[in-house]
Order: C-alpha cells, then sequence, then structure tokens
C-alpha cells in the first residue's frame, strides 16, 4: 500500500495541468444511471455496522468526492418523473384500445344482423311474417311438436285478417311452411342478442374494452332489445283490419316496417363501424411513427371535401333505403312497373302524387306529408328521385377522385380501393333495383336488392372507416412514441392545420 501511496502526490499535482478528458470515462457515463441505481440500492441494505466500518475506512475528504460523484451522476428529479410518467402512460396506453377480439366478435355480429335483415325481406316477401299472432319472447322459442300444438296455432292465425282474405283455402301443411319462415325469423333474433350481451358482458368484467366501448357495447345490447320490441310492434298492426281498407290485401303499418329496418340498419352500422375502428387502432399501434404521419396526413385540408362527402353518401344510402322501407310496406313496386318513366312521363300526373284521398283532416293541412309516405305513386317516385341522387352523387365522387390532382397523391391506396367497391355495389344495386321493379317484384331478386343496400352501406362505412381521423387512437399513438424516446410528428409544428 506504502508503494501505491507514494506516486499520488505527484499525480494529484499534475492533474490541474491536464486535460479534464484525459480522466473521463466514456462508458461510464453512458452507464451512470445504472450505477447510480446500484450505489443507491447497496446504500440502502448496509447494516450499521457496515456504515461504521466505511466511516473508518473512508478519509473525510474521500468520502466528500465519492458523494459529489453521485451526485454529479445521478439524474435530475424531474428527469426521473418524466421518465416514470412516461412509462406509466405507455403501459395504460395499452389498456386504453379494446381487445382484438372484441373487434373480430363485433364484426361475426355484424355478420349475423346482415342475414337477419336478408331472411326478414324473405319472411316479408312470402307472406310469411304474420303466421305467429303471438309474441312470446322465452316460450315462443320452441315450435309446436305435435299435432295438438300445430292445430292450435292455425286456430289462431284462421282468426287474422290474411286468412280470411288472403288465405281462406290454406291447409295446414301449407301453414307450416310459412309458419316456420317466420319462427326461423324470431329464433334468429333471439340468437343474435344472447349472442351479443353475453359476450358483452364477459368483456367488460374481464376489461377487455375501454369505458367508452363499454357504453357503446351497452347501447348496442338495448338496441337490440328494442329491436325486438319493434319487431313485434311492426306485426301486430298487420293483425288488425283497421289499418286497410275492407277487402284490400292485408299488410303492416309501413311506418312500424321502416322503423324495425331502420334499428336493424343502425345496429348493424353499429357494430361494423366499432368492429373496424379496433382493429385500425391495432394495426396503427404496430408502428406508432408510420401511424402517427399517416393519420396526420388525413387531416390535410385538401382532404375535407372528401370526407364529408363520404359521410354525406353514408347518410343518403341509408335514407334510401328507409324509403324502401316504405315502399315495401305499402307494395309500391308492384304499380309503374317501367322505367325511367311513370306511365306517359318521368312522373305521373300532379293530381294522383297530391290525392286529397289521403288526408285526414278537413283544412287539408297533413296533404302533403300523407302523401309522401302513404301514397304508394309518391313514394315509389321519391325512391326512384333518392336511388338516382345517391348513385349520381357516388359516381360524381368517383370522378373527383380521378381527376382531382390533390386527390390522387393524398388519398390512401386504401381509400381508393374503397372507393371503388362503393361505385361497383352502387352499379349492382341500381340494377337490381330496376329489375325488381320491370319483374314486379320477384322474391329471389327483391331480396337481392334489399341485400344490396345493407351491401352500399357496408362499402361506404368501410370507405369511411379509412379517411376518418381518430383524435384518441391519434394521442394514444403520440404518447406511445414519446415513451420510445422517439420524436413525435408535432400537429403545432406540421403545416398542416386540424380541419
Amino acid at each position: 500500500m506504502a508503494s501505491l501511496g507514494t506516486p499520488l502526490p505527484i499525480w494529484r499535482s499534475l492533474a490541474p495541468r491536464m486535460s479534464r478528458d484525459i480522466f473521463t470515462c466514456r462508458q461510464s457515463l453512458r452507464n451512470q444511471g445504472f450505477v447510480t441505481s446500484s450505489v443507491r440500492q447497496f446504500a440502502s441494505i448496509q447494516s450499521p455496522q457496515s456504515r461504521k466500518i466505511q466511516s473508518t475506512f473512508f478519509t473525510d475528504k474521500y468520502r466528500q468526492f465519492f458523494t459529489s460523484t453521485i451526485r454529479r451522476s445521478a439524474p435530475a428529479p424531474a428527469a426521473i418523473n418524466a421518465v416514470k410518467e412516461a412509462g406509466a402512460k405507455v403501459s395504460s396506453s395499452s389498456t386504453q384500445i379494446s381487445d382484438k377480439a372484441v373487434a373480430w366478435w363485433l364484426l361475426g355480429s355484424a355478420a349475423s344482423v346482415f342475414g337477419l335483415v336478408v331472411f326478414g325481406g324473405l319472411t316479408r316477401l312470402t307472406e310469411s311474417g304474420l303466421s305467429i299472432t303471438e309474441w312470446k319472447p322465452v316460450t315462443g322459442s320452441k315450435p309446436p311438436m305435435n299435432d295438438e300444438d300445430w292445430e292450435s296455432e292455425f286456430a289462431k292465425y284462421r282468426a287474422s285478417p290474411e286468412y280470411k282474405q288472403l288465405n281462406p283455402n290454406m291447409n295446414l301443411a301449407e301453414f307450416k311452411s310459412i309458419y316456420y319462415m317466420e319462427w326461423i325469423h324470431r329464433f334468429w333474433g333471439r340468437f343474435v342478442g344472447l349472442s351479443f350481451v353475453l359476450p358483452a358482458v364477459y368483456f367488460v368484467a374481464r376489461k377487455k374494452v375501454t369505458t367508452p366501448m363499454a357504453w357503446r357495447l351497452f347501447g348496442i345490447s338495448a338496441l337490440i332489445g328494442f329491436q325486438g320490441f319493434l319487431g313485434w310492434w311492426m306485426v301486430k298492426s298487420g293483425l288488425k283490419d283497421d289499418l286497410f281498407a275492407p277487402g284490400s290485401h292485408p299488410r303492416v303499418s309501413q311506418y312500424r316496417l321502416t322503423a324495425h329496418l331502420g334499428a336493424a340498419f343502425t345496429c348493424y352500422a353499429a357494430m361494423l363501424w366499432n368492429g373496424l375502428a379496433i382493429l385500425r387502432a391495432h394495426r396503427l399501434m404496430k408502428d406508432p411513427v408510420e401511424g402517427l404521419k399517416s393519420l396526420d396526413a388525413l387531416r390535410d385540408p385538401r382532404l375535407a371535401f372528401f370526407r364529408r362527402s363520404v359521410a354525406g353518401l353514408a347518410a343518403m344510402v341509408f335514407i334510401t333505403a328507409m324509403s324502401g322501407g316504405l315502399v315495401a310496406g305499402l307494395d309500391a313496386g308492384l304499380i309503374y312497373n317501367e322505367f325511367p318513366y311513370m306511365g306517359n312521363g318521368l312522373t305521373p300526373p300532379s293530381s294522383e302524387l297530391w290525392d286529397a284521398h289521403y288526408s285526414r283532416h278537413e283544412d287539408r293541412s297533413d296533404l302533403w306529408w300523407r302523401n309522401i309516405l302513404e301514397n304508394p305513386s309518391l313514394v315509389q317516385l321519391n325512391h326512384r328521385i333518392l336511388a338516382v341522387t345517391t348513385f349520381t352523387a357516388i359516381m360524381a365522387l368517383m370522378f373527383y377522385t380521378k381527376r382531382s390532382p390533390a386527390m390522387k397523391s393524398l388519398l390512401p391506396r386504401a381509400a381508393k380501393k374503397g372507393m371503388h367497391g362503393v361505385v361497383g355495389f352502387a352499379c349492382l344495386q341500381v340494377t337490381l333495383g330496376i329489375c325488381t321493379l320491370l319483374y314486379l317484384v320477384p322474391t329471389h331478386v327483391a331480396s337481392a336488392h334489399q341485400a344490396g343496400s345493407v351491401f352500399l352501406l357496408t362499402w361506404v362505412l368501410i370507405l369511411g372507416s379509412r379517411v376518418w381521423h381518430p383524435s384518441r387512437t391519434a394521442k394514444l399513438l403520440q404518447m406511445a412514441i414519446k415513451a420510445r424516446g422517439q420524436t413525435p410528428l408535432s400537429s403545432a409544428a406540421s403545416p398542416i392545420k386540424r380541419v
């Protein structure tokens, strides 16, 4: 120890004259956080005896040098808090995106609702909807199991206006065919409800969904239950003979039929939209930097018109489909079976469109809206106008995306493919609608026309999910980038403004 201690005064006297870089260890500086934490951990586990030995071993001068070194190498409290806060945000951000299994379950539920809508159209076209004259949500799940039960159900149907005026010669075998159609439709509705509500409770209980998504699942569940009530409310209107003129074709209320159809479309759109949103959030979180760049690119002001146009298309497709529900409820497709003319012109005579027969007030104050909603001629004309307007708007938007230089450079490739899908299904839907009219509403063509409306709405929503800007997902991406020590794409520094 003496031999090692003799040169210390010489190095001590020469040290101030030498460069400080000679005595600097680069690797130690890079690892100073690890060293500091290790020293602190070692100091925290020392016993009083070891501390006493340390005080006698080190001189006050060396202890002062050792303490100052730790202080210089230790990170600042503000930096430590920032790192902890970033880490906490990152760990919590992973729970702020619903599980992928929830997305696939939502899309599967949407597919089930899609099939239910199509099968419901078949039930209406085959005149099977009024075959079950009672609503038993629980006990009605089981069909008649013996001849006595079948005779009981057939007796109830024979008391309905539909049997007396439309099917007075129907036998039991024919009744069974329409009964099973309506029973399958109702059983499918119960299956949709149970297959949605029970998994929703599970996902919420296991915290696999975010709080906003949990409230959305609750809203969809309530809408499914309300949809079942609307179905029976619609059927009940067809079991009374005060809705239609004596001797006319028994039917359900077109208002209740449209409400039932609208609730189904809304339920389907909610499931599809939320499922696509979850999948998109997971896809963007795989590479937060690129994901944030792609989202910021969608905020370009030159894309604002396109985004608004897609939202307008979704509204137009929905409204056109609901006008189709009025056409179906009034059997308005069985008149004026030509296109584009309606009789001797593009429109029927104004006296036929605004017939005073449909007004119920002496002052004729309800003449205009009752004809719009209850006059088969005007209802069909309105459906034609809405369909042609929607188709024209879709084609105009497609032409805009092809001709506009800004759209060519800014619109993502996925959005361009989605636009092609919208155009394709719009052409198919118009073709099916014209064929349904020309061939006097054949069952298979009319059912395909109803399915085409759902397909068209689906592709418009898919296109919307590819061009909308999810602000909540963008915040999660920024948090993930900061936690990784990368530089996020700041919206304030970017020339792109929020629109």
